[in-house]
């Protein structure tokens, strides 16, 4: 297969340049680019292999028939290539190719260099174990699609924001490894080490803060977060950079802080490969909304996390007694003890954190896999987020003139993320059953539930509301067969914040069934119907594709012939409903069986008796939820002037 020829060419040019590097002290020699640039050129081609294929609607590839479809939108169509978990890993090590191919440029030392194209190749690897570019075993005429809850701009450039992050973490982590085993006493790494830090900093917070704003517009999230340990895992590694971050600038200045430095850069990336592990070897798939089923490569991702963690640790171990030593702090009143001391609060709420979103895998040691609830993480991570802010607040009193005006406004941002996360969970909420076109009260507010309204190719349903005189509508996206895929809310956004209407799954009940036999008349009580004929389509390698009924349908007066088809899917089918006799009546074929003899229909209600439906609706209001938005730019703005300092 080409896909994977072109993962292989990349993956023996990184080992060259590792190979290289590794075996010398002068990182700038032209066998060295030519290899990096070479293992980036055959990686950046493989990527764009499988946006063709994802293009050409190729469902000969096993992962394009999971994760597109030729009705898929262009925006969709370019996020499927990291839909699923081999094009997420092709995706990460796509970007860690192209940052090696700028490191290389640097002034990086040759070991640093070799450890990263080390970890490149390792990421090839992973690739390769799990292939995007494997073969469908079936034939299929038409894929999957993505995921109903995947189509949303915000979900489109949350992961590859989020992978930003990871790859560029791997940076200070090579560069940290790359000065033990050379200049072990020496400095130099850590201003490089800080730009990148500062970058991947300022990516994955973005990444985060861009999933948990499509969390707060999507339904099923418990708002823009829910403490689920998919989030955590992306969480974890972000706080531990910003300690990374603090004490590679204190390290700076007091050479005692350089032995944590090194230990916090080698477990911020180590727990960006953990938290993959968690995410997508399977133990996750009963705890997480959007884990990756479990898989063989699981046991690939732990080997991958055990390299970095422990062959890190053991490098910083052998190299403790050559690090500088002496105190990292004269008294508790300078600078130095308030940097360490906020750095210890956040790692304890990291731990914190770890241990929750790890609870399914550690439970599964001694018994049952069990996970801990939202009330576990706030109630233990609250007190120590006070003393942090209380901290923060006396160290701009206290040492404000020496702080950066990028740290200064990322540390507003941070003060001003935590006030808005308590403001905005002060809201009221209701929930309450709605009348069509009645109006009701609700904290302040005067609401009117107007209806359902249907798109034109009833893929999507709208539920409509009135809120002081502002119509807005909460969406539900509907799968092939009209049951409902994904729902967002309907949000009135004013000064005062949010109001944030979810209404209820509908529950129809006036569906009735009707199992007809070939040339038999049957009657539902007001309409009649006869089965009179069927076939089914079938590809070239004689499986069906698609099967198609013909009925006709009378009212006693008039008679209407219909041609209801089922569309073959990977699990089932999928058939749309069918309006006759100007929408008195919906019906939708349900089953054929094998001999074509039977044919099973549903009879549905009208789309104006569903508009005339009652629902049920939780109403929240969101005080200034937009100061929450604005608080995670400003420090993600905070972050990006300090680099050019």
């Amino acid at each position: 297969m080409t896909g994977n020829f072109l993962l292989g060419g990349g993956l023996t040019a990184a080992l060259a340049a590792m190979s290289i590097c590794l075996a010398q002290k002068i990182p700038s020699t032209r066998p060295v680019k030519i290899f990096a640039i070479t293992s980036t050129i055959f990686i950046c081609a493989a990527s764009l292999l499988l946006w063709i294929l994802i293009f050409e609607n190729d469902f000969s590839i096993e992962y394009v028939a999971a994760y597109s479809s030729t009705t898929l939108p262009t925006l969709y169509k370019i996020s499927a290539f990291w839909a699923g978990q081999q094009g997420s890993f092709l995706l990460w090590l796509l970007i860690h190719a192209i940052i090696g191919a700028v490191l290389i440029f640097r002034r990086t030392s040759a070991t640093s260099l070799g450890i990263y194209f080390l970890i490149q190749s390792v990421l090839v690897l992973l690739v390769l174990a799990k292939s995007p570019f494997a073969e469908n075993p079936a034939q299929v005429y038409e894929g999957v699609g993505l995921n109903p809850l995947l189509q949303d701009f915000w979900m489109a450039i949350h992961p590859p924001i989020i992978f930003v992050g990871y790859a560029l973490l791997a940076v200070p982590f090579a560069l940290s490894l790359g000065n033990l085993l050379t200049d072990t006493a020496s400095r130099n790494w850590l201003e490089e080490a800080r730009k990148w830090t500062l970058a991947a900093w300022s990516f994955l917070g973005a990444g985060i803060f861009i999933g948990g704003y499509w969390a707060y517009k999507v339904l099923g999230w418990g708002g823009y977060w829910g403490w689920d340990p998919v989030e955590n895992s992306s969480l974890v590694p972000w706080l531990l950079s910003a300690v990374l971050l603090h004490l590679i600038n204190l390290a700076r200045k007091k050479s005692a802080v350089l032995a944590p430095a090194h230990a916090a850069a080698t477990f911020t990336y180590a727990l960006v490969i953990y938290g993959t592990f968690l995410t997508r070897s399977g133990i996750l798939g009963d705890f997480s909304v959007h884990s990756f089923a479990g898989t063989s490569i699981g046991f690939s991702i732990a080997l991958a996390n055990a390299l970095v963690l422990i062959g890190g640790l053991m490098i910083l171990l052998v190299k403790a007694k050559s690090l500088p030593q002496g105190k990292m702090y004269d008294t508790h009143g300078e600078a130095a003890f308030t940097i360490l001391l906020g750095c210890l609060l956040i790692i304890f709420i990291a731990a914190i954190v770890w241990v929750g979103m790890s609870m399914p895998l550690l439970s599964q040691i001694f018994g049952e896999a069990a996970a801990v609830d939202s009330d576990f993480y706030v109630k233990s991570t609250a007190p120590i987020a006070l003393m942090l802010v209380v901290l923060i607040i006396w160290t701009f009193a206290k040492f404000g003139r020496s702080i950066s005006l990028g740290g200064k406004i990322s540390h507003v941002g941070f003060l001003m993320m935590l006030a808005a996360i308590v403001i905005s969970s002060q809201g009221e909420t209701v929930t309450q059953e709605f009348q069509p076109r009645t109006k009701v009260s609700i904290a302040g507010h005067e609401i009117i539930y107007e209806g359902q309204v249907f798109s034109d190719d009833e893929r999507e349903k709208f539920y409509v509301y009135n809120v002081d005189g502002e119509i807005v509508k909460a969406l539900t996206k509907l799968r092939g067969n009209g049951t409902d895929a994904a729902r967002e809310p309907a949000i009135v956004k004013n000064f005062s914040g949010d109001v944030y209407i979810a209404p209820h799954a509908a529950k129809i009940e006036m569906i009735q069934e009707l199992l007809l036999t070939k040339n038999v008349f049957a009657m539902d009580g007001e309409f009649g119907y006869t089965f009179e004929d069927a076939h089914i389509d079938y590809d070239d390698e004689g499986k069906p594709i698609q099967a198609t009924a013909e009925i006709t349908i009378t009212d006693g007066n008039v008679e209407e012939v219909i041609l209801p088809l089922i569309t073959v899917t990977r699990d089932g089918g999928t058939s749309k409903a069918i309006e006759v006799f100007s929408g008195k009546r919906r019906v939708r074929l349900t089953g054929i069986s094998g001999d074509l003899d039977k044919a099973r229909l549903e009879i549905l209600p009208t789309l104006e008796k569903i508009s005339s439906m009652p629902i049920t609706t939780t109403i929240t209001t969101k005080p200034i939820i937009w100061f929450l938005w604005l608080s995670v730019t400003t420090i993600c703005a905070g972050t990006l002037l300090a680099i050019k300092r």
